[in-house]
């Protein structure tokens, strides 16, 4: 009885999931590139300038869902991938109940349709705990993040609150380019910063960040403006897709 209970529990062990929704310190981060052709709204397929994370549906394996949004527009198309051919995705389209065009250079999103949500988060969150990052409502485009400062969920880019955000993680200035955590962070360290990479999820709009330290900003990488930040007066950086540059309010 002993051998056929252990025989049991190693089956059991074998068949139970890899992978639970709420497992502790399980995070998946949502990849971010953009189309380098624009799309028809009667097009079936997607130019990407990256493929990296796109994968097509097969045996034991979910294929990816790809969320498009045009520069400027708060609302994206969610699109499921049906197949890949170089940097070319077919795609099935009008899964959120619009079928749009989109102009080269639009932001898309790719993780697993189950990465996706049709609501906001609201409440207390532990970032260690959290099953996908950003969190995208595709129904109004709204995009959310687990704050590690205030251990809520608060705003991210594309949110509908206007400037009503909290702050998110501290970020190290860097004799180079830096990743915002969020519309609203402080800055911390003297180093010159020459840009700002990209955060995934950004559709365009701006953040403010609140310097810590005295540090300076150059025009090396996509900041249009050299500037010198003041030990706790806010800078806004704006950015322009037009010349792909940051502008700072000081």
């Amino acid at each position: 009885m002993k051998t056929i209970l252990s025989l049991i529990a190693a089956v059991a062990l074998c068949l139970a999931p890899a992978f639970a929704p709420d497992a502790s310190a399980q995070v998946n981060v949502l990849t971010s590139t953009t189309t380098s052709q624009a799309i028809l709204a009667t097009d079936s397929t997607v130019t990407l300038t990256a493929t990296t994370g796109v994968t097509v549906a097969g045996i034991g394996v979910q294929g990816s869902q790809l969320y498009v949004i045009a520069p400027g527009y708060p609302r994206g198309e969610t699109m499921q991938v049906k197949s890949l051919t170089g940097s070319v995705v077919t795609v099935i389209r009008g899964r959120s109940g619009i079928r749009a065009g989109f102009p080269s250079g639009s932001t898309v999103l790719i993780g697993s349709p189950n990465w996706f949500y049709a609501y906001d988060p609201s409440g207390s969150c532990v970032t260690a705990n959290v099953y996908v990052s950003p969190w995208v409502n595709t129904l109004t485009g709204s995009e959310s993040l687990c704050s590690s400062v205030t251990l809520s969920w608060v705003p991210s880019w594309n949110s509908p609150y206007g400037d009503s955000f909290a702050p998110t993680a501290a970020v190290a200035s860097a004799a180079g380019l830096i990743t915002p955590s969020g519309p609203l962070f402080h800055v911390t360290g003297t180093a010159a910063i020459t840009g700002f990479n990209i955060p995934v999820g950004f559709t365009g709009g701006a953040f403010t960040v609140i310097p810590d330290g005295i540090w300076t900003t150059t025009t090396a990488n996509n900041i249009a403006l050299a500037s010198t930040s003041v030990v706790s007066k806010p800078i806004t950086f704006t950015y322009d897709f037009n010349t792909a540059k940051f502008y700072p309010s000081y």
